[in-house]
């Protein structure tokens, strides 16, 4: 019996799928560990985190959730990853602070989009040596975002593990491994609710696995209806369910907040010239590779993996051909894309971009790495990776915006109603940082809070200014002040805090 036992644990350890693994997760945990004392402790909201904050507290009051705010007066198109951070804030109470609770749900989301993509990599190409060269490929492209992104619930952020994933998700279906189409659908879902701009990666993907599903059709080669039909349904549930708040607010304020999504992207109207598209391209890969013309060799990248000496299998050629596709549409989307570029497309080609160098590594002999269980070796990398961790994996500490606590305890007791506003104006502008911090905090404790225009976009409708707060509600208005303030206190009616004047003015008697 202990034979067998053996046995098979001989055969798991050398099964490169399973080594990956455990390396991997033997990095996790060191990485946490490590920053751990990051997650303690209180934390405080400001700017984008602070409007998210909103959305979060209207999904736990029992209301429909949105995406996360635009500057073009709409909201992302869906809340999937808000309702992710609503129930982590439920069930992780070990942590002191909502943001740490939100951190670790995060974190644990991308290490499992990563660690998952090393296992179907790894499983493919029978070789460990496939998955540790595709992690490098992957960590060489975020390095500029620090290895703090791991924690970051800013929303671009949030998108770039799952988009790895997402790529190999689509290979596998396009090799005919109908168990991965629920989970393509829910990936492309998630890239699309998260940034307005994840339509075009959703779009390709779905177009691309259109177009082989007609050639399988047309060649008679879908012999698989039972299994096949099980995985369309399956997929047709996923997608009802994580589109479920975005359909019912649609039924129910018509023609709701999607509508305008899908009308702007519909709509266009940017006017880009090649210069500008190509300027992205160097800045994308500029900051991965510090030379000039970067984008010249990133072209070279996506072009190398088509030479003829490279192996040929249909799993590397499909996720070669659709990140080659991809990489293409997107550049053409950008011409007619408006404002600014990099902001909205920026953090959709970092997975695109490790997977297209992972596969300028084929060439590699990774069928000849030897696949036997070394408990030398194993010791020897684990070491090496703590120690490597411990040097170079400690992240800066996130600042924790203490004075949000302290300024709103000067206000709390001045009123239940509380109408916070800042000027549009160059001087006052950045104001609205400290504006959307002070003003989460407020809502929190129990306080209404609402906003005028223009600042009406950043906020659901509940905290838009009724007739009453007008009446009832305590202003209070931020300026900046000539100089900084060297520290926090209240004088008469205005409290001085750095860079910021917040007059209070009283409810109208």
């Amino acid at each position: 019996m202990n034979f067998f036992k053996k046995q098979t644990v001989l055969n798991l350890t050398n099964r490169p799928e399973y080594q990956i693994l455990f390396f991997f997760s033997i990095l996790v945990l060191i990485f946490y560990f490590v920053n751990l004392p990051n997650f303690l402790g209180e934390f405080y909201f400001l700017t984008d985190l602070a409007a998210n904050d909103f959305q979060i507290m209207e999904i736990l009051r029992g209301k429909i959730g949105y995406g996360a705010y635009s500057r073009f007066q709409f909201n992302h198109p869906g809340p999937i990853y808000f309702y992710l951070l609503a129930l982590a804030e439920t069930v992780f109470l070990f942590f002191e602070s909502e943001y740490a609770r939100y951190a670790f749900v995060t974190f644990l989301s991308n290490t499992i989009c990563i660690g998952f993509s090393l296992y179907l990599i790894t499983k493919q190409f029978k070789s460990y040596l496939a998955g540790i060269i595709l992690f490098v490929s992957f960590l060489f492209v975020t390095h500029s975002l620090g290895f703090q992104f791991f924690f970051e619930t800013w929303t671009p952020y949030v998108m770039v593990c799952p988009f790895l994933l997402y790529l190999i998700s689509i290979a596998q279906v396009v090799v005919r491994r109908w168990k991965f189409l629920p989970l393509f659908i829910f990936l492309g879902s998630i890239l699309f609710q998260l940034n307005i701009m994840g339509a075009v990666p959703f779009g390709i993907g779905f177009l691309f696995i259109t177009y082989h599903f007609y050639q399988w059709k047309r060649k008679g080669e879908l012999k698989e209806k039972k299994e096949i039909q099980f995985q369309l349904g399956l997929s047709f549930a996923v997608l009802l369910v994580v589109w479920l708040p975005v359909l019912v607010d649609f039924v129910i304020n018509f023609p709701g907040n999607i509508t305008s999504v899908l009308l702007y992207l519909l709509k266009g109207g940017g006017n880009k010239k090649p210069f500008e598209v190509i300027q992205f391209l160097n800045l994308t890969f500029g900051q991965m590779v510090s030379i000039p013309y970067a984008g010249y060799l990133y072209l070279l990248i996506v072009l190398l993996p088509y030479w003829k000496r490279f192996p040929k299998d249909s799993f590397a050629e499909t996720l070669r051909n659709f990140t080659s596709i991809y990489t293409f549409i997107t550049l053409l989307t950008l011409f007619r894309m408006k404002g600014p570029i990099v902001p909205h497309l920026f953090w959709h080609f970092y997975a695109v971009i490790a997977v297209q160098i992972f596969l300028c590594f084929r060439l590699l002999p990774w069928g000849k790495i030897p696949l036997k269980w070394n408990t030398g070796i194993v010791a020897l990398c684990t070491i090496f990776a703590v120690i490597f961790i411990g040097t170079f994996g400690k992240v800066p500490a996130k600042e924790r915006n203490l004075h949000v606590k302290e300024i709103s305890k000067l206000v709390l007791g001045l009123n239940d109603r509380f109408i916070l506003h800042w000027e549009m104006n160059d001087r006052d502008f950045s104001q609205g940082n400290l504006v959307l911090g002070l003003a989460s905090r407020l809502n929190r404790s129990g306080k209404n809070v609402c906003l005028l225009d223009p600042w009406l976009f950043l906020v659901p409708k509940a905290y838009h200014c009724k007739e009453i707060d007008l009446k009832e509600a305590t202003v209070l208005l931020f300026e900046s002040p000539p100089a900084p303030y060297p520290k926090l206190e209240m004088v008469n009616q205005e409290i001085h805090f750095e860079g910021s004047t917040i007059k209070v003015i009283p409810k109208k008697l």
